[in-house]
């Protein structure tokens, strides 16, 4: 327990945990601004983050010395969060004098929650050149919290550094699949919000055993397949009522292919995606598209320089996360999983039929079957999005569950379990007579006038170097931020310029 007492300078107030003092007892400014004048950093932050900085003494001499970046705290007791009692409230305002944290979080038993929540907050970017410091009584007093603290900071790195991989490898591709969205999407509509539940179909293992049920309640739910699900639920004779696809790479549109044999039969599934998933022209043509709207590249730009409108959502690393949030915003009823795994199994990771699996099995042989390979992708990096859902909290809490015929093995925080043997019976009745999400056609678009359209975009954004910076963030982002976070190495900045005219000329050849 944490116990305040005067500082012997009789301005202050000090602490103390098991007897031992976190800031000094005789003058806790001077020892606070002795740690600031310490340290060191050779590279430019875009932020800091202090572990345990108690009743945060060195925040105003952190505020002078860094004035133009974000300071973020992660406290190791309760008793140093805003508003905890009226005591502590009063020795913080002293401390800091008048200056105040960007963002303080709690260190509680869980490292990979911690993580999550600091990864929301700062994001890759902000990760990628963010200084973190240690205020070393708290951490060696609190050394449990400490150590866990510092777990989180290395998750935090580990994930940052694997999307910042991910969008630097893929980014020029998601250009050229943005340009080609708008080149060629001609039914373009939008969508008004129900009050209807949602089923949202992943494709983990316990999709299969699932399927009987979904059959059975279909009239009650509006259903919502990821890309990945879509061939499961057709082989079943179950059409959703919308498609959700996010991802950007080369074998994410064998997924959806299917949808071309049903438009063939007269069936169409309105897709919703961003522009930068990969879709082939064929359905962004001749299928009614919602077109999704992060708001944070050169989509938005070329969105409204096109003239399209566009839903809002959250980007996400996995498009069941984007696919939760995106079904929060049109309905104001219960959001349901099935599928939604996220935990190794035995057998495939995915329900079958699966498209990639099914190309996968071609180069299966014996010195390479399909045990070992089938081990192999159990070691996915399921952890981190297991991560992300538990994170959520009171977001989802009472408005996201999981659906299946039997317990999951992974439980994700906040989000409740249900067996379909419990789901409410009244749910299910009033979900039959519930208003659907209504997906309304916008006029139809012209595939001549929106290749003119994106030619004259991308021709404005390379003569007058418009949102230069953006474009490097999408063409060169690694490059980019080095020559941020390294300003005196110029040989960053001349590899994004190269970058960012390779790009140009790809994008043009695409029209």
């Amino acid at each position: 327990m944490v116990h305040l007492e005067p500082a012997h300078d009789a301005f202050t107030f000090t602490c103390t945990a098991g007897g031992r003092y976190l800031h000094s007892a005789y003058n806790p400014r001077r020892e606070a601004q002795q740690f600031v004048s310490s340290l060191t950093c050779d590279f430019n932050p875009f932020c800091l983050v202090v572990l345990g900085p108690c009743l945060s003494y060195c925040l105003p001499f952190l505020r002078a010395r860094f004035p133009a970046i974000p300071l973020y705290a992660i406290q190791y007791d309760e008793c140093f969060l805003p508003d905890f009692s009226a005591d502590f409230t009063n020795a913080m305002q002293t401390a800091c004098e008048k200056s105040s944290w960007d963002g303080v979080f709690f260190c509680g038993n869980e490292s990979g929650v911690l993580s999550e929540t600091l990864f929301s907050a700062l994001g890759d970017r902000q990760v990628f050149g963010a200084f973190f410091i240690a205020w070393k009584p708290a951490e060696q007093v609190f050394e449990n919290k400490s150590r866990l603290a510092w777990e989180a900071v290395k998750l935090l790195l580990q994930k940052s550094r694997d999307v910042l991989a991910t969008h630097s490898f893929f980014s020029r591709r998601w250009l050229k699949n943005s340009v080609k969205f708008c080149a060629y999407l001609c039914r373009p509509c939008t969508i008004e919000a129900g009050n209807q539940p949602i089923l949202v179909a992943a494709s983990g293992p316990s999709l299969a055993p699932s399927l009987p049920f979904i059959q059975k309640h279909r009239a009650s739910f509006f259903v919502i397949a990821v890309s990945s699900a879509l061939n499961v639920l057709v082989h079943n004779e179950i059409y959703p009522d919308m498609l959700i696809t996010t991802d950007g790479g080369f074998y994410a549109r064998y997924h959806v292919r299917i949808l071309k044999k049903l438009h063939d039969r007269g069936i169409d599934i309105p897709i919703a995606a961003p522009a930068e998933s990969n879709i082939d022209p064929f359905l962004l043509e001749n299928l009614p598209v919602l077109p999704l709207r992060y708001g944070d590249g050169i989509e938005s730009l070329l969105f409204d320089f096109c003239g399209i409108k566009a839903a809002r959502a959250v980007r996400n690393g996995s498009v069941s996360g984007t696919a939760a949030d995106f079904a929060l915003s049109i309905s104001s009823s219960p959001v349901f999983f099935c599928g939604l795994d996220l935990a190794p199994s035995r057998g495939f990771q995915h329900a079958q039929p699966n498209v990639l699996e099914q190309n996968d099995s071609r180069s299966d042989n014996r010195l390479k079957p399909l045990s070992s390979r089938l081990y192999a992708s159990s070691h996915s990096p399921l952890g981190i999005y297991r991560r992300w859902f538990s994170a959520q909290g009171k977001k989802f809490s009472g408005r996201v569950f999981r659906l299946s015929d039997k317990p999951y093995k992974a439980p994700l925080g906040s989000i409740r379990d249900i067996l379909w043997t419990e789901l409410d019976e009244a749910l299910i009745e009033n979900g039959k007579n519930a208003k659907k999400g209504a997906v309304r056609c916008l006029p139809q678009r012209d595939k001549g006038e929106n290749k003119k359209a994106v030619f004259s975009f991308l021709t404005e954004q390379m003569e007058r170097r418009a949102n230069e910076n953006l474009w490097y963030e999408n063409c060169a982002l690694i490059d980019y931020l080095s020559a941020l976070k390294y300003p005196k190495n110029e040989k960053f900045m001349h590899k994004c310029r190269d970058s960012l005219l390779h790009t140009f000329d790809e994008l043009f050849k695409l029209l």
